[in-house]
């Protein structure tokens, strides 16, 4: 969740180097784009979300809960989108938006 994201940025950023977050997005472990992506937008941190359409990666299934029927798990791990387009949850695509438009 966003307090164990805020400790690893403190301390990552005693080296005073550029950060880069590549992993961020576990909604079942309480990381979601609204409560994540404002924290690294405020530290000014970049992100790299895995998975963006549901499809050949899998990444809506969380790697260790193997759901072996291949049916739909009750909270998507990542992704952002079905594969006809439509958002898996509308809010955050628009928390997204907000944060990134202009940048």
């Amino acid at each position: 969740g966003p307090e164990k994201h805020q400790e690893a940025i403190d301390t990552l950023k005693l080296y005073n180097r550029p950060l880069v977050c590549t992993e961020y997005m576990a909604r079942r472990n309480n990381s979601y784009f609204q409560n994540i992506m404002p924290v690294l937008a405020k530290e000014n941190i970049g992100a790299i979300n895995w998975g963006l359409v549901d499809g050949k990666s899998n990444t809506k299934y969380a790697w260790d809960e193997p759901i072996p029927d291949g049916s739909e798990p009750a909270l998507w791990f990542h992704e952002i989108f079905h594969p006809d387009g439509t958002p898996y949850s509308q809010e955050e695509v628009d928390v997204i938006k907000s944060l990134t438009q202009g940048k």
